[in-house]
């Protein structure tokens, strides 16, 4: 219809998808899951390259860096399997990396990727232990896998991905410590006593650059996927806002629209009532109320769309200026008063020397008190009470609305002002109640665009207690703080 729910905005993560793992809202796939199959294939070529650079520094540079004998066939066959799970991660990656079937394919892929890291800490652990162990530079690749899986996992798999790393590095420092791993001591990986030697040094130099490259290359290809995820979250977001810009538009024209006829519908009809076309029947007399009761509650729902629309497109500040709120609970209550004695309730204002003067729109302030103060008479037992007390308190007026009314349990209690929700449907009472459930929601609305605040306090069967808190003029220097 063009007007938001309260306290509603346009989000791409829900808060209730806050750490749910894997539950994660649809839109989440824009910025994340929608390319991890690309994700998966720009591993799958870096492990081709690493998996080829260790083969070659096996087979031609063993000997300069100090590795010979078993350790450089170990070294081969590390490289081949290497080779081997990377082109059987890369055959199930291929046909599901196309971001349009990320949703089906996404529980698939993060297995995969998950495998993939696990065999990745394996092979890395075989390799460090060959090429140094505790004393290896390759050491660091640890860290560069954690930042792998911490990008592309969700927080539970990447916390198990740092457990594994983990305990890889257990299983190298620990076994070498205690004697259960042979140490591997290739001389230009190893830093000897009395100073580095340049082999170890131009090793050393190659080793951290390729990961500080490496590193680089994934952060900020997934930072510019992000980037350009934010760009079009951005567009759909002006989008969004454009058509709603044309909805309330349009819902302001159909209110004028409608509200014509209805009004010359209910004048007929009260002329009819009144005997101006003829004496009527009994059974015509109550059709004629019966349809003027439907009557009355549509023009009350158009009343509240109306005020809705207000606050959506009317520049409020200029509107506002002192504004009495104890006058204006005494209007309402004298309005209110007949519903009241209908189903003999005590309403009153509980004595106060407070004026309770407030910056605001006078209109506006009203529909909230009115709103509240129907609301207590509408869902109040007969015999019961409605009272209204006003207090001053530093920098805010607040207005509190007791009943002794059906109560509201507190699940209730946490969506009561949203927008169409009406609760108690178990209660008699309530079920008699008519209304749009709009009347609370449009109260938040409004002490919202204030600066104020709402709220209830109630338990099931003893009374409710609604209040609302607005700034008091001494908090407000004029209108254009307002």
């Amino acid at each position: 219809m063009g007007f938001r729910r309260p306290g509603h905005a346009m989000n791409p993560t829900d808060r209730t998808a806050q750490g749910a793992g894997d539950r994660r809202l649809p839109v989440m796939l824009l910025v994340h899951d929608r390319v991890l199959g690309r994700r998966l294939l720009l591993h799958v070529n870096a492990r081709y390259v690493a998996a080829g650079t260790l083969a070659l520094l096996a087979v031609t540079a063993g000997r300069p860096v100090g590795v010979s004998g078993s350790g450089v066939r170990w070294l081969v066959i590390v490289a081949c399997v290497i080779a081997v799970y990377n082109t059987v991660i890369r055959g199930l990656a291929r046909p599901r990396s196309d971001p349009a079937r990320a949703t089906e394919a996404r529980a698939f892929l993060r297995m995969v990727l998950l495998a993939s890291i696990l065999l990745d800490y394996v092979a890395l652990t075989v390799t460090v232990w060959l090429l140094g162990g505790t004393d290896s530079p390759f050491l660091a690749f640890y860290l560069f896998h954690v930042v792998i899986s911490s990008f592309l996992l969700p927080r539970p798999a990447a916390a198990v991905s740092v457990l594994l790393a983990v305990g890889c590095l257990a299983v190298v420092v620990f076994g070498e410590l205690w004697g259960v791993l042979p140490a591997a001591n290739p001389e230009a990986l190893v830093h000897r006593e009395g100073g580095a030697g340049w082999r170890y040094s131009a090793v050393v130099f190659a080793i951290y650059s390729s990961l500080f490259a490496l590193t680089a290359v994934l952060v900020i290809s997934l930072t510019h996927l992000l980037r350009v995820a934010e760009m079009e979250n951005q567009r759909k977001t002006r989008d969004l806002e454009e058509l709603s810009s044309m909805r309330r538009e349009y819902l302001l024209v159909a209110l004028h629209d409608i509200h014509s006829p209805i009004g010359l519908v209910g004048m007929l009809l009260r002329n009819m009532l009144k005997g101006v076309c003829g004496p009527l029947g009994p059974a015509q007399t109550s059709q004629l109320e019966r349809a003027m009761t439907h009557l009355d509650r549509l023009e009350t729902f158009l009343q509240e769309l109306r005020t809705l629309s207000q606050l959506d497109t009317a520049n409020l500040a200029d509107r506002m200026t002192e504004v009495p709120v104890v006058f204006l609970v005494n209007e309402v209550l004298d309005q209110e008063r007949e519903h009241a004695e209908v189903k003999d309730l005590r309403l009153r204002l509980e004595p106060t020397d407070a004026v309770g003067l407030v910056w605001g729109v006078p209109a506006l302030v009203r529909e909230a008190i009115a709103n509240y103060v129907t609301n207590a008479i509408k869902y109040t037992p007969e015999g019961g009470a409605v009272s209204i007390a006003v207090r001053e308190g530093p920098g805010t007026v607040r207005l509190e609305v007791r009943d002794t009314g059906i109560g509201i349990s507190a699940e209730d209690q946490a969506r009561l002002f949203r927008e169409f929700v009406r609760v108690g449907r178990d209660n008699p009472l309530a079920k008699q109640a008519k209304g749009t459930g709009l009347g609370l929601s449009l109260v938040q609305r409004i002490v919202e665009a204030h600066g104020g605040r709402v709220g209830v306090e109630s338990r099931l069967g003893r009374g409710s207690t609604f209040w609302l808190e607005l700034p008091s003029c001494q908090a407000v220097s004029g209108p254009a703080t307002a």
